[in-house]
């Protein structure tokens, strides 16, 4: 297989292919087994496959679980089905190379093979490698990543980068945490009178009540560059009692769909979702502290969590909040050293 400095399976590839390392790495990652069977190296850097086997019962489940009603998901629903799936990515933060971190980030991309499913065409020379791996498997998943070196120590070393001399003895990834995310889809209004707004919910998985209490509802105006206009839309802090598990945040809906009418009457209505790009939380751009500084509490003693009200092509007197669900954390960060 011949494999470029580029981590698209679909593209015909530039320049000259890379000297393979034979590695046979493996690691687990979220309870399936991983494989990196051979390093390319090339003078800026590296690309390696991460390939996963795939349970050909659970991904035909899946299969027929959702694909007759594909096209009339939910995007909440489509969300819970995306976590489902068999094949889940290893979601890389860092990687380091010969003991040094790569700067700057890395490039990849993945694909799956479904036979039966006529997906993965892209993914037959990497079947054609991978054999010695791949010989009893169906289908399977492969994530291609790109990576440039990390800054050498040496000319001599650089020499060596740049005629592919030079091997690569040791690499090591860190993941992302990864969650889960539990839909609650809980809704409410509060008014612009009103001190305060209390609310209970269960925990979907721990069953534990929380209580939260929501204050110090503002109102803002925020300019679009879209014919609907400018966008209306609330700030608000909340407590929580007891607080979440460890790892756990509350998503807030801060999205709203809207229909344009046509300019004239041959023209298509169009319809588009309008929303605000926050953390999981609430956008850490409108509140925020100084590093060292204790966490501001509300009424209840309870540190002080913010959030936004679904937007608004007016101004109203109450605001809309939607409480999406919980992402629930349900792997930490890990670390995988290969030699």
């Amino acid at each position: 297989m011949r494999v470029y400095y580029d981590p698209s399976f679909w593209g015909k590839g530039k320049g000259l292919w890379g000297t393979r390392q034979l590695t046979d790495w493996q690691f687990e990652h979220a309870g399936t087994k991983r494989y990196i069977p051979a390093i390319y190296r090339f003078a800026r850097g590296v690309v390696f496959d991460v390939i996963t086997i795939l349970d050909e019962t659970k991904l035909r489940a899946f299969i027929e679980e959702y694909e007759a009603r594909e096209e009339t998901l939910t995007p909440l629903e489509r969300r819970l089905a995306e976590q489902k799936h068999p094949y889940q990515a290893v979601p890389i933060k860092e990687i380091w190379i010969n003991g040094k971190r790569v700067e700057g980030g890395y490039s990849a991309s993945s694909a799956v093979c479904i036979p039966w499913l006529e997906q993965g065409e892209e993914l037959v020379f990497v079947r054609e490698a991978y054999l010695s791996i791949l010989h009893d498997a169906t289908c399977f998943g492969c994530e291609r990543f790109s990576v440039p070196y990390p800054e050498a120590d040496s000319k001599v070393q650089e020499l060596l980068r740049y005629l592919r001399l030079g091997r690569v003895q040791s690499m090591k990834l860190i993941t992302y945490p990864v969650s889960k995310f539990l839909p609650l889809d809980i809704r409410f209004e509060m008014a612009a009178a009103e001190n305060q707004k209390q609310l209970c919910f269960s925990h979907p998985v721990t069953g534990v009540k929380h209580t939260l209490y929501f204050q110090g509802l503002g109102a803002m105006e925020l300019p679009s560059d879209t014919r609907a206009g400018s966008l209306y839309v609330s700030h608000a802090r909340y407590e929580i009692e007891p607080s979440l598990p460890t790892g756990d945040t509350l998503q807030f809906d801060s999205t709203i769909q809207h229909r344009w009418q046509p300019d004239c009457e041959f023209a298509p209505q169009s319809a588009g979702a309008i929303g605000i790009i926050g953390g999981a939380d609430g956008p850490t751009a409108i509140f925020g502290t100084r590093e060292g500084a204790q966490a501001p509490t509300g009424s209840q003693g309870l540190p002080l969590h913010s959030c936004l009200s679904v937007p608004s092509l007016r101004r109203e007197s109450t605001s809309r909040f939607v409480i999406a669900g919980i992402n629930s954390r349900y792997l930490d960060s890990k670390e995988y050293s290969f030699r």
